[in-house]
């Protein structure tokens, strides 16, 4: 199934026949995620989940949302931060106008944490006004109900429960590798590695008791002081990991978006 740019309408008119037709819609950002990562890492992970996911269905790959709202990057540079309420209208409008084409289903494959609520908002909201199937989804959600996604780490040498710093960089890695940017995936790992000779493997909480009290409450509240706050760099990461648990994830969503 081609992305939707690259469709003629005929194609599109041929995929809205079946009764089942789907569209599959990327949602990043754009922000700091530590010194050594690209400003653009949620939202190449989220284009890659979702096209792995569009051909496991198989459905239509919309165009990646690429700015929502950030949270807590504000004090580093690279940051677009739009605000809540102009993301969820933005986010809504596109998600009503994608469904009127005629798709019966719709899935929002995010992998932004500071907008993962404002998503899960969206899909309800289109939802109650459309009456057809809006599934969002985010990484950890995926993560706590399908313990086989992150069983795979381990035999990629990611061995530390929970390490999202180690899972980001190698989800990272394998969707550069996925979209044929092994240059660029080069270029991540040795800023990996050269954040790591700065910094070391951060193991010390190195966030204020007031960003610790705001984390254990939500997403608001709080700014980032310190550049590996975000993401820390890691020795361990793995690019075949990274691609092996985006295609479990897609997996699942395609299983989920059956139903």
């Amino acid at each position: 199934m081609n992305p939707f740019t690259y469709m003629f309408p005929d194609e599109l008119d041929a995929h809205l026949q079946d009764a089942q037709s789907a569209a599959v819609l990327p949602i990043g950002s754009v922000e700091q995620h530590g010194p050594h990562l690209l400003l653009g890492c949620d939202a190449y992970i989220a284009h890659a989940i979702a096209a792995m996911t569009a051909e496991a269905l198989p459905a239509v790959l919309m165009p990646l949302i690429p700015f929502s709202w950030i949270g807590g990057l504000r004090p580093f540079a690279g940051t677009v931060d739009l605000r809540p309420y102009l993301t969820m209208e933005y986010m809504e409008q596109v998600c009503l106008d994608i469904l009127q084409m005629g798709f019966s289903r719709l899935i929002l494959v995010n992998s932004h944490g500071g907008g993962r609520e404002a998503v899960f908002a969206v899909a309800r909201n289109v939802h109650k006004k459309t009456g057809k199937r809006v599934l969002s989804t985010y990484p950890s959600q995926l993560y706590d109900n399908f313990p086989d996604i992150p069983a795979a780490w381990p035999k990629h040498g990611v061995t530390e429960p929970n390490d999202w710093s180690a899972y980001e960089t190698s989800e990272l890695l394998g969707a550069l590798s996925y979209f044929g940017k092994k240059n660029l995936a080069v270029q991540v790992a040795a800023n990996n590695s050269a954040a790591l000779a700065e910094f070391g493997e951060i193991q010390v909480n190195i966030a204020p008791q007031s960003y610790r009290t705001a984390s254990r409450l939500g997403e608001v509240g709080h700014d980032y002081t310190h550049e590996c706050l975000h993401v820390q760099p890691r020795e361990t990461v793995s690019q075949a990991g990274g691609i092996e648990t985006m295609r479990l994830m897609a997996e699942k969503i395609a299983q989920a978006a059956r139903v």
